[in-house]
């Protein structure tokens, strides 16, 4: 059976009445738009199987996906954030169970849609973007603050603290047996997250630092819209450090826009300390590392990762351990 003959089978549990269904891409979820011809009413349909075998994880589960879109119905009741509504089947639960020919069970999830445009390649967000972006952010966090929900790991993805962090590690070892990465490289990566390891076992573990993050904050997983910028795609959301969320989202800006990007982030708190820039550059390390352990079994990007490690490792790596800064100067 094709994908595009499942996602038409799927949809027809939810109460679409003409339902027009297009391939959008597949990667670490297989993902259609769909149109009401009805109603004219848009929806996000994600089949929740992975390209790869290495972008497979607890996200992918009944109860992972039961509670991300919990988490989604509760941010649009009780905040301002600009998030998609999750849809219920005729069943009236978040999650659809979808069985193969060949009895595979497959989760399958339905979002509304989001009128909106991709940021472009290249494209350089204005000041006004940059600072709802950090404003934004902060309010996804303060949700967590306010739920404390410190310890509903097990449910949802963990990031940014120590055993993730040697799992991480161990995931780009296989690198090395690959002939992606040289013994060289792979030893300060090894050191790099012993460093960052290290300033975890003293840092605050706590609700007002610990709690509900995106955990995946890209330009591709951001929104141009008239009200301003959305954060979409919570496949990968979970539990970790705030500054975790607030690493990888720097990571899209040069310094003078990161300085923007912080001040929407802390207009609601205290400004971050050395310490607090310390511990958020090594999670911009660990958010650009996942990357390369999460793409381990994509084979297209093994040329890409042997190129860029060296160059990671040099510019960014070897300094951060020599306790200099890489990214954000105060």
């Amino acid at each position: 059976m094709s994908y595009d003959h499942m996602a038409a089978q799927i949809i027809q549990n939810y109460t679409i009445e003409k339902p027009v269904v297009s391939y959008i891409r597949h990667n670490e979820n297989l993902t259609y738009h769909v149109i009401d011809e009805a109603s004219g009413q848009k929806y996000l349909l994600r089949i929740h199987q992975a390209a790869y075998a290495s972008m497979t994880g607890i996200q992918h589960t009944l109860p992972a996906l039961e509670a991300e879109m919990n988490l989604l119905h509760e941010l649009n009741a009780t905040t301002a954030l600009r998030v998609q509504h999750p849809v219920r089947n005729v069943s009236g639960d978040w999650v659809t169970v979808w069985k193969s020919e060949a009895g595979k069970e497959i989760c399958c999830t339905v979002l509304e849609w989001i009128e909106g445009r991709d940021i472009q390649q290249g494209e350089r967000l204005t000041t006004e973007q940059i600072y709802d972006l950090g404003a934004q952010l902060q309010m996804l966090h303060q949700y967590g603050r306010e739920q404390n929900q410190i310890d509903r790991t097990k449910v949802r993805p963990a990031y940014g603290n120590s055993h993730e962090n040697l799992v991480m590690l161990g995931q780009l070892e296989e690198g090395v047996r690959l002939g992606i990465f040289t013994t060289e490289d792979f030893d300060l990566l090894r050191e790099t997250f012993e460093n960052i390891n290290e300033q975890l076992e003293t840092y605050p573990h706590q609700a007002g630092t610990w709690g509900i993050i995106h955990g995946d904050i890209t330009r591709n997983n951001l929104l141009i819209t008239e009200q301003g910028i959305s954060m979409i795609d919570f496949c990968l959301h979970g539990y970790g450090y705030y500054l975790f969320d607030a690493g990888g989202a720097a990571l899209m800006f040069n310094r003078e826009e990161r300085d923007i990007f912080l001040s929407g982030y802390t207009q609601q708190i205290a400004p971050l300390t050395d310490r607090d820039i310390r511990l958020m550059e090594g999670f911009m390390l660990i958010f650009t590392l996942g990357y390369y352990a999460f793409q381990m079994a994509n084979k297209s990007r093994h040329e890409w990762m042997k190129d860029r490690m060296p160059k990671l490792c040099s510019k960014y790596c070897r300094p951060y351990v020599q306790n200099e800064r890489i990214f954000y100067e105060l």
